[in-house]
């Protein structure tokens, strides 16, 4: 957007554009019986995470990886490196050393190394015999750590670098955490004055808490009792104003869906609040994490609470339907906000608003109830989008990030053990986050060209709640 600041998610107003418009040109064909939209490609947000499809590995026992290509395999005989020995154990890539006692290229150290600092627990999706070289070695992190082991890489050397590291590098250490401003603060767990740096905290981030606090279970807590006790409390960000842009007739109708996303506000602060060691972060980061994601959070909202209103025909093909998966749908005519409040297409089409009317069902909707979409894995996509370390300003970003990586694992093993014969689902689960950005941004687009937000910036808002007492009955330490 041309007229907004981005940073962080968050944004000021400027002057209104002509391109802003919300597009009112393209209505879609009631007749065209296809109405999702083309696939999308998984693009770098699904090479980052890795969710490419293993290849299956072949026969033979299940716990016998693949081996590395030999030199001759890696390279052509006139390459220099074609008969050398130290090339990475793990993949054959290019060995720069040797690394916790075996030779290995930087990837295969790093990855080992941030595993077993992390703690981190990894899942194979095939039968734990997946190809381990250069090209895959990113496809499957169980059987890539698998093979760092039975390669000879030690676990214990990589505590005793980093009680070396604490001993010799305090100084070092200290003045980047000062450059970076990324020390943790005492609501982290560690004191003001301790010596540690942006990357050595996430090391000592509670990983054995982490792992224990990351479940479902407690994602859905979060929410649900957010919803419990937030009660009719809002938060004043959207309102029709003088200088609205909203059409008299609508007045009305849109101050009454300013009132209720005012309230899912509130509410998605006392969710952020609740889960695991969102409170521990620094208060700066916590503002930055809910600028970025507060309009991606109420689509998934609105587009699960939408569900309701497809065409029911969907659900007597059986969710694990290839079929059911391409079939074509009726075109949806209800947008749920929540269980009581809906906004029907035609109020869309007449207030200009349609196009991402239609987005929000077609393109999140219509794809969560064909996958059969449950609230668990709802609750995991979303604490994807709330932990995001991508976001500039963020100060304990591996923090964050280890965050994330223990949702990820949650959702994955959700998979894994819900939909035992739907190899694709957590791929196909990703794939709906893209497009929910892409949405969220254009609804941006249309609070600014109607002048629906409040003059107050909205990290002020949230800086207010986050440091306010919870509401009665809501404590924010899990028993």
């Amino acid at each position: 957007m041309d007229n907004c600041d981005q940073d962080a998610g968050g944004f000021r107003l400027g002057p209104i554009k002509e391109e802003v418009k919300p597009d009112i040109s393209q209505l879609n064909d009631s007749n065209n019986s296809s109405f999702s939209p083309k696939a999308e490609s998984p693009g770098p947000f699904l090479q980052a995470m890795n969710m490419v499809n293993v290849l299956p590995g072949g026969g033979g026992n299940n716990n016998q990886l693949a081996q590395a290509p030999t030199a001759q395999q890696q390279y052509p005989p006139n390459h220099p490196l074609s008969g050398s020995k130290h090339l990475c154990s793990i993949c054959g890539d290019r060995a720069s050393g040797k690394h916790y006692g075996v030779y290995s290229c930087e990837g295969c150290k790093g990855f080992f190394k941030r595993t077993v600092r992390k703690d981190l627990t990894y899942a194979c999706r095939e039968n734990r015999n997946c190809i381990i070289d250069k090209r895959q070695r990113n496809r499957c992190q169980y059987c890539r750590y698998q093979k760092c082991l039975s390669c000879g890489m030690k676990r214990e050397a990589v505590q005793e670098e980093r009680q070396r590291g604490a001993r010799t590098s305090t100084g070092r250490l200290n003045a980047a955490s000062a450059a970076a401003g990324g020390s943790l603060g005492t609501a982290g767990g560690i004191s003001g004055g301790s010596s540690i740096g942006a990357s050595s905290a996430a090391d000592d981030f509670m990983p054995n808490s982490v792992s224990r606090d990351f479940t479902i279970e407690r994602l859905l807590d979060a929410e649900q009792r957010a919803e419990a006790h937030s009660g009719d409390r809002a938060l004043a960000f959207l309102r029709v104003g003088p200088n609205s842009t909203v059409q008299p007739d609508y007045k009305g109708a849109v101050s009454a869906l300013c009132q209720v996303v005012n309230k899912q506000l509130y509410q998605m602060v006392e969710y952020a609040r609740l889960m695991p060691h969102f409170a521990q972060l620094p208060l700066a980061d916590q503002v930055i994490l809910l600028k970025a994601a507060w309009n991606e959070l109420l689509i998934a909202n609105v587009a699960w609470c939408s569900i309701v209103s497809l065409d029911d025909a969907l659900t007597g093909l059986g969710h694990d339907s290839a079929f059911e998966r391409r079939s074509p749908v009726q075109q949806p005519q209800q947008l749920f906000l929540n269980q009581s409040f809906s906004y029907h297409r035609n109020s869309a089409i007449k207030a200009g608003v349609h196009a991402i009317f239609d987005r929000i069902l077609s393109e999140l909707s219509v794809k969560m109830k064909r996958l059969n979409l449950d609230r668990r894995e709802l609750s995991c996509l979303k604490a994807i989008i709330l932990y995001n370390p991508d976001i500039r300003g963020i100060t304990n970003r591996a923090d964050i990030e280890l965050c994330r990586e223990k949702v990820y694992a949650c959702l994955d093993e959700h998979c894994r053990l819900e939909h035992p014969g739907d190899e694709g689902r957590f791929a196909q689960l990703l794939l709906r986050l893209p497009a929910l950005r892409s949405i969220s941004l254009k609804c941006l687009d249309h609070l600014f060209f109607f002048r629906i937000i409040s003059d107050r910036p909205l990290d002020e808002l949230f800086y207010e709640q986050l440091e306010s007492q919870p509401p009665p009955g809501m404590t924010l330490k899990h028993e």
